[in-house]
């Protein structure tokens, strides 16, 4: 009987995969061939034959070569489907503002006409099949990894998504954002918790832990901000910036940008903090105290480096280009990084007292739990 069971599920499993890579396939024949979902008009390239124009060197005393491109195109949708077009792409080396493109590339492109002659322009690459790939291998990857709990975690993308475009659409129709990002990380905590850890006491315990480490957090950087009066830090790097509000953005930031960091630390503890009370009833609270601590010193010190890296990795580009203008390490650090470095520097003082919190919150309500 067991071996009949045992083979039933391998064959439900098995079913289960070949059933989701055969809709792998049919997802991704169709958004390859979903040209009339568009009104934009779509040319999909049938070739394409490329010279050499010319050869530049750059401020920089690099050498760029320009290429240009003549493109036969089939268009795909719209009032001209299937007429065959040519176009003209210039494109560098550096593809820095341009690109260059191959046969079977599809692309989006503005037609005109002129004493009865087409004259197509383009506009870009057609990118949904990529996107709709990664979309497609993330959600596999996903549920073969963590299956049910797994689901769960993508459910809970899909409604921090969801508030935040609420929140961002009620912004726009004048509400604080400051009290919008309060309210949002409420939501984020409370709903992503339950989803991917259950309704259970350790899932509670993170909940807590999570605000009051994000709530204190976000105290002392106003309290510091407030006395220092900003000192220090460049405001004018929030880029495209045109409200004189720019505290509260910058603490919506911090607030939104550490709660991620602050909610894996709080969940790990709480988690960590369950399984050492169910493995021994009998543990005293200060060898459970003890234990915390020394599991939260084990992973204080990768997820204050994850927290630094996410955010100074957004500056690479403009480090880049700053090194390649013959910028100081001065400039770079007080123009380029210098914000980055005070969002970390406030999400890992986040972390340190979420661990903290955590140990507080979890050896009293489980520990206690358990007693009675």
């Amino acid at each position: 009987m067991k071996n009949n069971a045992l083979k039933n599920c391998d064959k439900r499993k098995l079913f289960a995969y070949a059933g989701m890579l055969i809709v792998f396939i049919m997802v991704m024949i169709f958004v390859h061939n979903d040209y009339f979902l568009y009104s934009h008009t779509i040319a999909k390239v049938t070739d394409v034959k490329q010279e050499t124009v010319r050869e530049t060197q750059t401020e920089l005393k690099f050498t760029e070569t320009q290429y240009k491109q003549r493109i036969t195109a089939v268009i795909k949708n719209g009032e001209y489907k299937n007429e065959t077009v040519t176009l003209i792409n210039n494109y560098s080396s550096s593809q820095v503002t341009d690109e260059k493109y191959k046969k079977g590339d599809s692309l989006f492109v503005t037609v005109t006409t002129k004493d009865g002659v087409l004259k197509v322009s383009c506009d870009g690459f057609k990118r949904d099949g990529y996107f709709v790939l990664t979309i497609m291998l993330f959600l596999y990857a996903i549920f073969f990894v963590g299956r049910k709990q797994g689901l769960l975690s993508v459910a809970s993308v899909l409604f921090n998504i969801v508030v935040f475009v609420i929140a961002t659409k009620l912004y726009m129709k004048g509400t604080d954002i400051f009290l919008l990002c309060c309210c949002a990380s409420v939501l984020f905590a409370v709903v992503s918790l339950s989803l991917v850890t259950g309704r259970t006491k350790k899932t509670l315990c993170a909940v807590i832990s999570a605000l009051c480490g994000t709530a204190v957090t976000i105290i002392i950087a106003v309290i510091v901000l407030k006395l220092t009066k900003g000192s220090g830090v460049r405001f004018d790097q929030i880029e495209y910036l045109v409200t004189p509000n720019y505290e509260s953005i910058f603490i919506s930031e911090l607030l939104i940008g550490g709660l991620g960091a602050i909610m894996d630390i709080s969940i790990t503890m709480s988690a960590s903090m369950s399984e050492l009370i169910e493995k021994d009833n009998n543990i005293t609270f200060h060898a459970l105290r003890k234990s915390g601590t020394e599991i939260g010193k084990d992973i204080m010190g990768t997820m204050v480096n994850v927290l630094f890296f996410t955010y100074v990795c957004g500056c690479v580009p403009l480090i880049v280009l700053a090194l390649r203008n013959n910028a100081s390490f001065n400039d770079i650090m007080q123009n380029y990084i210098s914000l980055e470095i005070v969002r970390s520097f406030v999400g890992s003082i986040g972390i340190v007292l979420t661990i903290s919190i955590s140990i507080f919150v979890s050896s009293h309500l489980l520990k206690r739990g358990e007693g009675k």
